[in-house]
C-alpha cells in the first residue's frame, strides 16, 4: 500500500477508529460519547404489543436522536451482509410468504422457536461481532457501536439496527442448519426466531439428528440440532415445538402451507366483518366498538396509535382494515378473487367505490399488452409496456429490423382496437433475445405494467402468461395459467420452464406472479409437442441485467431527452447530409448532459 492509499484510508469514514466512525455517523465525537455515557434518562421507550397467542410482547424502541444514529449506522452495515438462502426475516425481497413457500405441500412440517431471541444477543456478542471480520473494529470502536445498538446490555427489539445485527450473528447458525438439512434430505428456513424444517418422507424415516418422535408421537428436537443451537448462544422454547402432518393444518410463520401459503379463514372472516361494520356504522362508531373489544382482551395500543384515535376518530380503524387487506393481497396475490371482493367492499364502505376491483386481473393487465406486427416477414408476436423501461418484446419477434426502419416496419396494436402504434427501437440483442422500444407521446394514456420487487423465482410458483398466439383481428388475448418447474440454460439463454404450453405468437409477452407484477418475458413459443416441453420465460433478473448495460443506458437517456423522437431529430438534415447548425448544437448539449 503506497502513502497515498494510507492517507486515503486514514481519513475515510469507517470502523478503523472513533474519528472515522463519527464521520460515518455524521456526528461530533465529543457529543456522541457524552450522549452515550452521560445520559440523564433512558434513550428508549417501552410498550407492549400482543403476540399471535395473545400474550404481550415488550418492544423497546429508541427515541428520536438515537434512532437517527441507528439508521445512519444501518445504512453502512447493510453493505457487509449477504444473507444465507435459508434466512427470510428482515431480508429485502423476502417475507413470511417466501419463508412459507419452501414448506408448502410437504408431508411433515417441524417448527421450533428460539427462546428470548433478541434478549439472547447480549452486549458482548454485539461487540465481538464488530471486532471480527469483516469489520475488524478496535475494541473501543466496537464498544461504542454496541452501546448505540443495545439497551440494558441486550439487543433492543424495536431498534432499526437489531434485525440486521441478529441476522449477522445468526449467519453461522444458518450455515450449520442448512448443512444439517442437506444431510437429512429436507428443507430448512429461519425467520428471526422461527425455525422450520419440512420433510417428504414418512414418520419412520425422519432424520433423528433433527427430530425424534416418541411412541406417543410427541416430537422433540434431535440431539445434533439442539447442540448446534446451544453452541450458537440460543435456547429452544419447548412450548412452541410442534410436528404437523399434512392431514392437520400445517402452519409456518402464521400461514397455512398444506397446499400453498395462505391466510387462515378466520383472518378473512374477521376482515370481512370489520368492513361490514364500516358500512353499517361508519368509521367513528366502528372504531369505538373495535377499541372496546381490544380493551376487553387487554390489548394495549402503541403510543402513536392512542394519539391517532384521539386526534382523528375513525382514522385508526380504517388503517387497521387497510393493513389487513394489504396482508391478504401480499399472501394471496393482487389478482385473487377474495382479495378483490374485499377490497371493492372496503372502497364502497369508505365512500370511494373503485370499479377497477370488479374487473378481472386479465382485463386490467390486457390494456398494457400489444400484438407486434413485423412487416419484414409478415410475422407476429407480443409486447408490453413496462414502467420505467419501455415497450418490451423478444429480439426474434423484431428480427431483421434496423433502428432506422423500426418505426416503419414494426407496429403495436392492442386487442379490440384498430389503432396501430409505432415506436423507435432503443436496443435489441440476439443473444439476450430482448428488444426494447421507446414509447412516444401517443402511449401516454396507456397504463404501464410494474416489475416485481422480488426477482427470485422458485419451482412451483403460480404464474400467468398473456399473449397473442396466431392472432386475428378482433380476437382477445390468450391467457394461460400454471407453475414454474425448473431453471434451465438453453445455449446462451437462461429460461424458467413452465408446466403449460406457449404457442407461436406468445413470444415477447409478459409473465406475471400472483400479485400481477411482471416476473419475466415469454420466450419462443412451441410449434410442436416436443418443443412444448421447453416452454418458458426469460426471468426478470435477465431483463434487469439487460437494461443496466451501458449501451442501453446511453441510448435510453438520449431517447428520454428527445421525447422518443431520436430518428426525427437525426433525419432533419440538409443536402449533403450535414446537420444544420441548430441540430449540431443540440447534439452537443445532449452529449454534455449525458457526461455530467
Amino acid at each position: 500500500m503506497n502513502i497515498e492509499e494510507i492517507f486515503k484510508n486514514l481519513f475515510r469514514p469507517g470502523f478503523s477508529d472513533l474519528d472515522n466512525l463519527c464521520r460515518l455517523l455524521k456526528v461530533d465525537q465529543k457529543k456522541l460519547l457524552s450522549f452515550l455515557y452521560k445520559k440523564k434518562s433512558s434513550h428508549y421507550v417501552s410498550f407492549s404489543i400482543p403476540k399471535r397467542n395473545g400474550a404481550p410482547r415488550t418492544i423497546v424502541a429508541p427515541k428520536r436522536v438515537l434512532k437517527r444514529l441507528q439508521r445512519e449506522l444501518l445504512e453502512h452495515l447493510e453493505k457487509f451482509y449477504t444473507p444465507k438462502s435459508s434466512s427470510h426475516g428482515f431480508v429485502k425481497g423476502r417475507s413470511i410468504k417466501t419463508n412459507a413457500q419452501i414448506h408448502s405441500g410437504k408431508k411433515y412440517v417441524f417448527n421450533i422457536d428460539l427462546k428470548d431471541f433478541f434478549g439472547s444477543i447480549h452486549f458482548g456478542r454485539v461487540r465481538n461481532l464488530f471486532m471480527a471480520q469483516p469489520f475488524n473494529a478496535p475494541r473501543n470502536v466496537a464498544t461504542v457501536i454496541a452501546h448505540i445498538c443495545c439497551s440494558d446490555g441486550r439487543l433492543a427489539q424495536g431498534s432499526p439496527t437489531s434485525p440486521l445485527i441478529s441476522n449477522m450473528i445468526c449467519r453461522k447458525l444458518d450455515a450449520q442448519l442448512q448443512a444439517l438439512a442437506k444431510t437429512g434430505k429436507c428443507h430448512f428456513t429461519r425467520y428471526a426466531d422461527d425455525i422450520t424444517f419440512s420433510f417428504t418422507t414418512t414418520l419412520k424415516y425422519l432424520p433423528k439428528d433433527i427430530i425424534e418422535v416418541s411412541e406417543d408421537r410427541r416430537a422433540i428436537p434431535g440431539r445434533e440440532l439442539e447442540e448446534i443451537i446451544k453452541a450458537n448462544g440460543f435456547m429452544i422454547n419447548p412450548e412452541k415445538t410442534r410436528l404437523q402432518h399434512r392431514s392437520q393444518r400445517q402452519m409456518v410463520t402464521g400461514l397455512i402451507v398444506n397446499e400453498r401459503p395462505n391466510v387462515t379463514r378466520e383472518f378473512v372472516r374477521l376482515t370481512s366483518s370489520m368492513i361490514n361494520a364500516l358500512k353499517r356504522h361508519g368509521c367513528e362508531l366502528a372504531e369505538a366498538k373495535y377499541l372496546e373489544l381490544l380493551k376487553g382482551e387487554s390489548h394495549l395500543l402503541q403510543p402513536r396509535q392512542i394519539i391517532r384515535t384521539k386526534d382523528n376518530a375513525g382514522d385508526f380503524f380504517i388503517k387497521v382494515v387497510k393493513g389487513r387487506l394489504n396482508y391478504i393481497q401480499m399472501i394471496r396475490g393482487r389478482g385473487d378473487k377474495v382479495y378483490r371482493r374485499l377490497a371493492y367492499d372496503f372502497t364502497v364502505a369508505i365512500g370511494k367505490a373503485n370499479p377497477e376491483f370488479k374487473k378481472t386481473p386479465e382485463e386490467i393487465l390486457g390494456n398494457s399488452i400489444f400484438v407486434v406486427n413485423n412487416m419484414t416477414d409478415d410475422s407476429q408476436g407480443t409486447a408490453f409496456l413496462l414502467d420505467g423501461v419501455g415497450i418490451v418484446t423478444n429480439e426474434h419477434v423484431v428480427c431483421g429490423v434496423s433502428k432506422s426502419m423500426a418505426p416503419h416496419m414494426i407496429s403495436f396494436q392492442r386487442a379490440n382496437e384498430e389503432k396501430e402504434y409505432t415506436a423507435e427501437l432503443i436496443l435489441s440483442d440476439k443473444k439476450a433475445d430482448l428488444a426494447i422500444f421507446q414509447p412516444s407521446a401517443e402511449f401516454s394514456s396507456i397504463p404501464s405494467l410494474r416489475k416485481a420487487e422480488r426477482s427470485i423465482i422458485r419451482p412451483m410458483e403460480s404464474v400467468l402468461s398473456i399473449g397473442f398466439p396466431r392472432h386475428r383481428d378482433g380476437a382477445a388475448h390468450y391467457i394461460a395459467r400454471g407453475h414454474t418447474t425448473q431453471r434451465r440454460r438453453q445455449v446462451d439463454l437462461d429460461l424458467w420452464l413452465v408446466d403449460f404450453t406457449l404457442f407461436e405468437g406468445n413470444s415477447g409477452g409478459p409473465f406475471f406472479n400472483d400479485s400481477m407484477e411482471v416476473i419475466g418475458v415469454a420466450a419462443k413459443g412451441a410449434k410442436n409437442n416436443i418443443e412444448s416441453a421447453l416452454c418458458g420465460f426469460i426471468p426478470l433478473e435477465s431483463l434487469n441485467t439487460f437494461i443496466a448495460r451501458k449501451d442501453f443506458v446511453f441510448y435510453k437517456k438520449i431517447h428520454d431527452l428527445l421525447g422518443g423522437c431520436l430518428l426525427k431529430a437525426l433525419s432533419k438534415r440538409i443536402g449533403d447530409g450535414v446537420f444544420t447548425e441548430i441540430h449540431h448544437q443540440r447534439t452537443e448539449r445532449i452529449t454534455a448532459r449525458l457526461q455530467e
